[in-house]
This record gives C-alpha cells, sequence and structure tokens, in this order.
C-alpha cells in the first residue's frame, strides 16, 4: 500500500503531527509531498526555505521513528494526481483537493484514492491549529495568548447577551481565557422558516467572522416536522481557519393561533400582545410560559454549537518525539 500526504510544513505543529500518525498507521509506504519554493512564491505565502522545511521534516520522522520519503511539489496536486498511490491523508481543510485529485486520477484512466480526512486538532480557544495562527501569535501549542474576539452578527441586545453568556461559560471560566466582544448588523431572510433558519445562521456567522476570531449567527423561525410546527432557534459559529460548527436550543410547539398570524403575513413580535417592549424582548416563550426567556434558549442553541470544539480526541495526548520534547 502507498500513501501520500502534502503540505507546506513550515512551522510543524500537533495538526501536522495527526496527519503524519494517521499515514504511517496503514503500515503502507508513505511519501510526503512538500511544497516547493516555486509553489510557495506561486500562493504568495511567507515560509523557510524548502531545504530547511524538509530538513525539520527529516528530524521529526528520526525522532519518531518513522520512514517517508519527501519529494517536492509544484502545484497543488503534486504527483498525487499520476503515481500509483493507494491512499491519500488530508485534513477537513484540504479534502476539497483530494476530490479533485480522484477526478484528475478517473479521467487519466487510474483508479481513485481511498481518502482519509484526519479531525482538526483544537487549540484552547476551540479553534484549529495552523501555521498561520502561531505566526500570529494568538497561540502557542494549544494554549490561547491573545484574547480571544467574538463578533455577534446582530444588533439585538438578547442575541449578543446570550452569545456573551454561552462563550463565558465555554471558555473564559474553565479556561481563564479573555475575551471580547463585538457586533456587525447582518440582514438574513425575515421570518424565515424551515432550512432558511439554519441558513440565515450560518450567512450571518460568515460575514461576522471577519471581524473577530469567532463568528456567530443566530437565527429563529417555524420549522415543521411530521405535521408539527416548532419555534426553534439555531445558532452557527464560524472561526478564523473556516470551520464552522451548528447548534440549536431547545424547541417548542407553536400555537396554532401563532401560525394563523403568521400564514396572515403577521410579524409575530408585533402581533402578540405583549404588555411592554421588554416583554417583547424575553420572547414568545417567555409570553407563553411567564418563566422561560428567549436568553436561555439562545445561550443553549450557542452552547450547543460550541460543543464539538470542546471534544478534542488530542486533549490528553501529549505529542512527542522518541527523542524530542512536546510541542509547546
Amino acid at each position: 500500500m502507498k500513501v501520500c500526504v502534502g503540505g507546506t510544513f513550515d512551522i510543524l505543529h500537533e495538526g501536522h503531527i495527526a496527519l503524519f500518525e494517521r499515514a504511517f498507521e496503514t503500515g503502507g509506504e508513505v511519501v510526503v509531498g512538500l511544497s516547493s519554493d516555486n509553489l510557495v512564491k506561486t500562493k504568495k505565502k511567507k515560509t523557510r526555505s524548502y531545504r530547511e522545511r524538509k530538513e525539520s521534516l527529516e528530524k521529526l520522522f528520526r525522532d519518531m521513528g518513522w520512514k517517508a520519503s519527501i519529494e517536492p511539489i509544484d502545484d497543488t496536486y503534486g504527483t498525487a494526481v499520476k503515481e500509483d498511490f493507494d491512499v491519500i491523508v488530508v485534513s477537513p481543510e484540504t479534502a476539497r483537493n483530494a476530490e479533485e485529485i480522484n477526478k484528475m486520477r478517473v479521467h487519466r484512466g487510474l483508479k481513485p484514492l481511498r481518502v482519509v480526512v484526519v479531525p482538526y486538532v483544537l487549540a484552547q480557544d476551540g479553534i484549529p491549529i495552523s501555521t498561520s495562527r502561531i505566526k500570529r501569535g494568538e497561540i502557542a501549542g494549544r494554549k490561547r495568548i491573545t484574547p480571544l474576539r467574538v463578533c455577534i452578527a446582530s444588533g439585538n441586545d438578547v442575541k449578543m447577551a446570550a452569545t456573551e453568556d454561552a462563550f463565558n461559560e465555554i471558555f473564559a471560566s474553565p479556561h481563564g481565557i479573555s475575551i471580547t466582544y463585538a457586533r456587525t448588523e447582518i440582514k438574513t431572510q425575515h421570518q424565515p422558516a424551515g432550512e432558511k433558519i439554519l441558513e440565515g445562521a450560518v450567512r450571518r456567522a460568515a460575514a461576522a467572522v471577519a471581524h473577530g476570531d469567532y463568528g456567530v449567527g443566530i437565527e429563529a423561525g417555524v420549522r415543521e416536522e411530521h405535521g408539527t410546527f416548532f419555534v426553534e432557534h439555531y445558532a452557527a459559529v464560524a472561526d478564523s481557519v473556516g470551520y464552522i460548527t451548528y447548534g440549536k436550543g431547545p424547541a417548542f410547539q407553536c400555537p396554532e393561533w401563532i401560525l394563523e398570524l403568521m400564514r396572515e403575513g403577521k410579524e409575530i413580535k408585533r402581533a402578540v400582545p405583549f404588555g411592554t417592549d421588554e416583554e417583547r424582548e424575553r420572547g414568545l416563550v417567555w409570553y407563553l410560559s411567564k418563566n422561560v426567556e428567549r436568553r436561555h434558549l439562545i445561550k443553549e442553541a450557542v452552547v450547543m454549537a460550541l460543543l464539538p470544539r470542546m471534544a478534542n480526541p488530542y486533549e490528553d495526548k501529549e505529542v512527542t518525539g522518541r527523542k524530542g520534547t512536546p510541542f509547546s
């Protein structure tokens, strides 16, 4: 079995280690495609020279007791499109490249490669470790060393407060990470329903992340399941690496009289007889329950969207070379 894995590998970190470990676990011949200096220039990256990067890889492999061939690649796909490989190991960030490689191989009459996608290795702040993040001075190893910047795509005070509650609970309390919050206005579909609810949340998050390490999008609407309509709050959390996670808060059945108002084209927060603006901000769930507030539902949606970032399979794993020291 012949396995390929490729990249620039400028500053070696635990995300790279995870890729290599998976490649060597196959027990086959491993070939590492290392971006040439010319390829790096075309991508307008600033990295160490090919020679320096190759020497770092060779040292790592010696320390770990791994044997691999290292060859220069002059384009994104390298020799994977034409050589007799069986498996390609990629990160979620480069999985699309593997799909393109297989299309090219099939076009050339070659067998497609088995694609092994290795999960992200997450830093303490729930964002994938990357060379660019290390270079920017955001993280050292897994540790966050600058304040975490969170931007909420809404001018709504309840959404803002709920997001702060969720992030403070997940990151500030257990990890002691300093967090700063900002907001930006994003327009989405008025009173979305069905799949448009999550789509709106994703659109908000993708726009907001341009202003921070995290962009948070929150959207509420009515969704039908087996003939029953539920009021649901969705959250999408996008990070600066491009990783997006999703969640939703507890849902409740929408009363028929509310559905009738919607069918008439009326806006819920204007049609429901809230007594005061404060009650309106507490939301329909408070109006119905006189106990549960909308802020609680939104917070739970954001917490659920953050949970996949807490489930890190590498969290308790110390990555070392046999003769080396842990990455810091």
